[in-house]
């Protein structure tokens, strides 16, 4: 699952309505997805990967963080 993914579901289910619990799961779904991107990308660079791979990791990852973001940023009614 890519954190795009993760943030078109996300959005569907902001659609629908929201529960606090879901929002916990997506925010924690993100979450590992993140670090385990950042862990990738170490790796990479460690046996010197194409850096467009190394790119497009960064880019999942900015994706995931931005959704983080915006799951902490909700408010309750």
């Amino acid at each position: 699952m890519s954190c795009s993914s993760i943030k078109h579901r996300f959005e569907e289910e902001r659609q629908k309505g929201l529960s606090f619990l879901q929002a916990m799961e997506f925010y924690k779904e993100a979450e590992g997805l993140v670090a385990a991107h950042k862990m990738e990308i170490e790796e990479m660079r460690r046996t010197n990967a194409d850096p467009k791979h190394i790119r497009h990791l960064q880019e999942h990852i900015a994706d995931g963080e931005k959704l983080l973001q915006e799951i902490k940023s909700l408010h309750l009614h």
